[in-house]
């Protein structure tokens, strides 16, 4: 598990719940779009290292 990544999500949960599409400016969605995007990134990184690390000889 990515901790990195946990974090991220982490950061979205917390600007989704003190965003409110009705009352607030774009930025705190665009926030969670871009924390969302970030753990997306980060546990895609980690998947291609673990394939090129257990492509290695033993």
């Amino acid at each position: 598990m990515n901790p990195i990544a946990c974090r991220a999500v982490a950061q979205a949960g917390l600007v989704a719940a003190t965003a409110s599409a009705d009352d607030e400016r774009p930025w705190p969605l665009l926030l969670v779009a871009g924390w969302h995007t970030t753990a997306t990134d980060l546990v895609l990184s980690d998947a291609r290292l673990a394939e090129e690390l257990a492509a290695l000889p033993a």
